[in-house]
């Protein structure tokens, strides 16, 4: 009895290697992924975003500030900490210095932050000169001439 291989194995269509789905991908994506077809998008779009600003001032500003003061911060504190033999000991000293700026004079401490003093303080008398508890004069703040308009 003669059993013919064709006719069990080629009922069934060979699948196409270039579907449909296949022909939507983006040119440039690679052509791994598929882009599925939906009726809905799944994500909302956010209805307040056709108004928003091209710039938030008082955000942009602060995280200037906060960039540029934060790297050099940090690059003090690292030095500091390099040229003490104790570290914990070091990190004492300072919180102990900074406790007693605020006790002598609360009223000046009372929004400031009296551990920048008290590094910007040692970082000057090591030669370094930086401002007095690293805060540098906004740009974008009007100076002690400006008279502000009431409406």
């Amino acid at each position: 009895m003669a059993v013919s291989l064709s006719d069990g194995l080629c009922r069934h269509p060979l699948p196409r290697l270039s579907s449909p789905k296949a022909i939507t991908e983006a040119p440039g994506s690679g052509g791994n992924e598929r882009r599925v077809w939906r009726r809905r998008k799944l994500a909302r779009t956010d209805e307040k975003m056709k108004y928003k600003m091209d710039r938030i001032p008082f955000l942009e500003e602060q995280i200037r500030r906060i960039r540029e003061n934060g790297n050099i911060l940090s690059m003090d504190i690292e030095k500091m900490m390099l040229s003490e033999e104790n570290r914990f000991d070091f990190v004492n000293q300072v919180a102990a210095e900074a406790t007693a700026y605020v006790q002598a004079d609360p009223d000046e401490y009372g929004g400031k932050k009296a551990i920048l003093h008290v590094l910007s303080n040692r970082m000057n008398d090591a030669g370094f000169p930086r401002s007095e508890a690293y805060v540098e004069r906004d740009p974008f703040k009007p100076g002690p001439t400006y008279l502000r308009e009431e409406l």
